[in-house]
């Protein structure tokens, strides 16, 4: 009786134990590939920093290919592609009677950094997003890489059409709406370099990603999150807001030149409502024949 009262503890400890053991193996391997899982994403990561540095310096270095050695505005008998882009933008968009000047020092290099930068990031954009897809792709459905195989196009292609539209149609009206308050105010005809740039950076990403509202909501009504119905019923309330957001947003103080951002918004949202009601339509159609083809004997 003695032994087999003992025993029964015993028994109970030694389960414990293999129980918890189990428990620390299996938390072991837990943390193992959480591990795993942050080291891929930090080589991933990696990945793309290098690649974004060798375009950064490519990118800063590379010469005027029209000509890359010597003229007024070489640097040391070197021509900086960067350079003549900068000043090929101050040609084009600063209005006429108005030149640069640099408000301290250090503008000018500024400049040259901010504008090397933005075009190194969207010279390396595709392959930093093929990386992050790479780390992302194991985790989701087939449904849902088809979906974000469907809608890397149209993402960017909406994203380049807005940044163009900003860049040579919003931003030069922008300049030209805010240079009209330097005579009352009988300011001098000069524009700072480094302001000049950041706006002409700004204003673009600004519209890019604007016009890329449709990406994110045509695939909510193909997963049945969102309904044609919804997005006509808030037709107003995105009419207003759009407006609101654009007018903060826009450095323009008249908002004259919000005009010409707002409305292609509000083209796209109508196009986005159409293509909600087809792709409920065609839906429709499929569950239609699905029926029929089960009903039929």
């Amino acid at each position: 009786m003695t032994t087999e009262a003992t025993s029964g503890p015993q028994k109970s400890n030694n389960n414990n134990q293999g129980g918890s053991t189990t428990a620390g193996i299996g938390g072991f391997f837990a943390n193992a590939s959480i591990w795993s899982h942050l080291n891929e994403l930090g080589s991933r990561l990696k990945k793309s920093l290098f690649a974004y540095i060798i375009v950064l310096i490519v990118v800063t270095s590379a010469p005027d290919p029209l000509k890359p050695f010597g003229g007024p505005y070489s640097f040391y008998g070197y021509n900086f592609l960067l350079a003549d882009l900068i000043r090929g933008a101050e040609a084009r968009f600063v209005p006429h009677g108005f030149q640069f000047f640099p408000s301290s020092p250090t503008d000018p290099v500024f400049a040259f950094i901010n504008v090397a930068m933005v075009l190194s990031l969207l010279i390396s954009l595709p392959y930093i997003f093929f990386q992050l897809y790479g780390f992302v792709a194991p985790g989701l459905y087939q449904r849902e890489k088809r979906a974000v195989r469907k809608y890397v196009l149209p993402f960017s292609v909406l994203l380049t059409t807005g940044g163009i539209f900003g860049l040579f149609i919003i931003f030069p009206t922008v300049m030209n709406i805010l240079v009209l308050f330097y005579k009352p105010l009988g300011v001098e005809s000069l524009i700072s370099i480094d302001s000049f740039v950041n706006l002409m950076i700004l204003i673009p990403l600004i519209t890019g990603l604007a016009f890329t509202f449709p990406v994110f909501l045509i695939p909510l009504v193909e997963f049945k999150i969102l309904k044609a119905q919804q997005l006509s019923k808030a037709r107003l309330w995105v009419y207003i807001i759009v407006a609101l957001t654009v007018s903060i947003a826009n450095p323009d103080p008249t908002d004259i030149s919000s005009i010409p951002i707002v409305v292609p918004i509000l083209v796209l949202y109508e196009v986005t409502i159409f293509v909600a009601k087809r792709i409920e339509k065609n839906r429709e159609k499929k569950s239609e024949a699905a029926t029929l083809g089960f009903a039929a004997p």
